[in-house]
């Protein structure tokens, strides 16, 4: 017996407002070999579009107040990949899947008109066959992946019965230029290109970050490599500017970099001017202790000296609780105590 919605189904776009929600989404336990976590999408999603590679469309989706599903769509020209459609694990088994499939669908083709939309799962992942096949896709098989795929008709498809989230933005061009006039887009290099410098994270950097690990020491205080790239994309939609670069050193990442341009309101003396602020280092364990974590404030020190993303009296770093060994290395490079930030770590800062 299928169940009756009772509510109307809201597409929200993911932003730095509703960024963890991501998390309350799962599959079940079998389908796990199927997909991959929402976070990685996150990872890939902010790559994309500091590379200007595709547009990225994440929409978590909603009965009303209830979280049922996430899916999301990249945009590349008049092609539209549906790369992700998971059915949170309660709300299985209720045709939610075959809903969302076919209000994206008519939205696909009222907000963009003409076009093919594609997908690819596994042969093995039934489910999914069964969703597209039914909701008319072509297919193409391999032994091991099928391919669908399904020309958009524009305005001879019906509209939406759900409510659908403007997007912010129609194409990659259109976001990455608002990302360069916010000043939250990443130089190329910065630094020595053959020594350690600051490099634009590409797809090729991400994926050996996501699987970089902290000490064990460290794990209390630093949040992992993974996360921490997937709030990347997030940060693109904050009121503040915040820019990740990948640690490198020659060709190869041995990190990555967080760098924020905020108002020093929450500290004494800085109340009405702006900051620089180093707001994460992490390195791979492989790597630590042969003085990157110190070349890196030396590199961030030296950077901000030319006040990159404007004017600004001081220069901040953020050290959880507990952590010493970062508390005494920022020390070391003059910084002092002035305050918590919001998320309630200590913040120690020194003039610029």
């Amino acid at each position: 017996m299928c169940t009756v919605f009772k509510g109307k189904m809201k597409f929200v776009n993911v932003t730095d407002k509703n960024f963890e929600d991501i998390f309350e989404v799962s599959a079940k336990y079998e389908q796990w070999e199927y997909v991959r976590h929402h976070i990685f999408d996150m990872v890939d999603n902010y790559v994309a579009v500091v590379n200007e590679a595709y547009l990225p469309i994440p929409f978590l989706v909603y009965e009303d107040s209830k979280i049922v599903g996430y899916v999301q769509v990249n945009c590349n020209g008049e092609r539209y990949e549906i790369c992700k459609l998971i059915v949170h694990e309660s709300e299985q088994n209720k045709r939610y899947g075959t809903k969302i499939l076919s209000e994206v669908m008519k939205w696909l083709s009222i907000q963009f008109g003409q076009g093919t939309v594609t997908a690819a799962y596994k042969a093995s992942n039934l489910t999914a066959d069964k969703l597209f096949s039914n909701a008319g896709f072509d297919r193409e098989t391999s032994e091991r992946e099928v391919m669908v795929s399904r020309k958009l008709h524009g305005c001879g498809t019906a509209l939406p019965e759900s409510e659908f989230e403007k997007i912010p933005y129609a194409a990659v061009g259109e976001f990455v230029g608002k990302i360069k006039e916010s000043k939250k887009y990443p130089e190329n290099i910065i630094g020595d290109e053959k020594g350690v410098h600051f490099e634009k994270m590409s797809m090729e950097h991400a994926g050996k970050i996501i699987a970089m690990q902290l000490l064990e020491s460290q794990e209390d205080f630093v949040m992992p490599f993974v996360d921490s790239l997937a709030e990347s994309f997030s940060d693109l939609f904050e009121d503040e500017i915040t820019v990740t670069y990948a640690l490198c050193h020659g060709g190869s990442p041995v990190g990555l970099v967080e760098i924020r341009y905020v108002k020093g309101e929450a500290y004494p003396g800085l109340e009405e001017k702006m900051a620089y602020e180093l707001f994460r280092i992490l390195v791979d364990k492989t790597y630590q202790k042969k003085g990157y974590g110190t070349q890196a404030i030396r590199l961030f020190l030296d950077y901000v000296k030319r006040k990159p993303l404007g004017d600004a009296a001081a220069v901040l770093v953020s050290v959880v609780d507990g952590n010493e060994v970062a508390l005494r290395l920022y020390e070391r490079f003059g910084f002092g105590i002035v305050g918590r930030d919001k998320y309630g770590h200590i913040v120690l800062g020194q003039e610029l």
